[in-house]
């Protein structure tokens, strides 16, 4: 874990000073003096933490959690949302050892900047760590396999691809007014083709994101039951544990039904997870 910490402190000192840029247009409730200032001990108590982690891990977690606590005030007080910010809670909350909030963080950050290198890497890093591992079944194996272009490909990426062909496709329907050429005949359908899937890619994990939002596991063990109450038995001889991703199949307040990455159904206690969704 100690390599794990000092190799992201050093790769992500640059993206975590970079984001004062990005805080004063955001404003709210905080002044832009207070967002500022907030922002400055933030980077601060991050860089002090970095400074200690090797000698006094002790009180390298008191500056992280000072860090934690500035970053978490500018959301919540300054209205501040955007990928720089949660990527670099996400950074501080690995660096306190909390994988479940840090897959959070980073889950809402790939939100805005799903295409970041240095986020794909890291989020990518804390994953491994995790106790929980999940076989993909056979039917999810081949779903992925056949549609790796929609599994696969980050959602910005398909956009920009579904942008080109789609104004490709009415180049090529332009053309074809004038000239009936066999090679204009076969861009008008491949182009067409491409957009009309990429089209159906996005509306569907769109369509799928608000009805079935992403959570994550934040408690250290959670106990996952067969209903929504401590009543019902546990549904796995094993507690999960903080960063188990999930999906949302029913949301009765306290409880969550929730599907596993192995397709199994379980509920867990709201206490216990956290929503990706940067509006809960």
């Amino acid at each position: 874990m100690r390599a794990a910490r000092f190799f992201l402190s050093i790769t992500l000192a640059v993206p975590f000073a970079t984001m004062a840029a990005l805080v004063a247009p955001c404003a709210m409730a905080m002044e832009h003096a207070e967002i500022e200032s907030a922002f400055s001990e933030a980077i601060a108590a991050f860089e002090a933490g970095n400074r200690l982690i090797a000698t006094d891990e002790a009180a390298a977690q008191v500056e992280y959690e000072k860090a934690t606590l500035r970053l978490e005030q500018i959301i919540r007080e300054g209205g501040v949302e955007n990928g720089k910010l949660y990527y670099n809670l996400g950074n501080v909350w690995f660096q306190r050892g909390d994988l479940g909030r840090a897959i959070v963080n980073y889950l809402r950050a790939e939100q805005y900047m799903p295409n970041n290198i240095n986020l794909q890497q890291n989020l990518a890093y804390v994953r491994q760590q995790r106790k929980d591992a999940f076989e993909q079944t056979e039917s999810r194996k081949v779903l992925n396999t056949l549609f790796f272009w929609h599994y696969d490909v980050p959602s910005g990426i398909r956009l920009r691809i579904f942008a080109v062909t789609f104004l490709a496709f009415w180049g090529f329907a332009a053309a074809r007014i004038f000239y009936k050429h066999g090679a204009i005949n076969g861009g008008l359908a491949v182009t067409g083709v491409l957009a009309g899937l990429l089209f159906v890619s996005l509306t569907v994990e769109a369509r799928n994101h608000r009805a079935h939002p992403t959570g994550v596991v934040i408690a250290q063990e959670s106990v996952a039951r067969k209903g929504d109450g401590e009543t019902y038995q546990p549904s796995f001889s094993e507690s999960l544990h903080a960063g188990t991703e999930f999906t949302v199949l029913e949301d009765r307040g306290e409880w969550l039904h929730a599907s596993l990455p192995d397709e199994r159904t379980c509920w867990l206690p709201r206490r216990d997870v956290a929503l990706v969704a940067v509006d809960n």
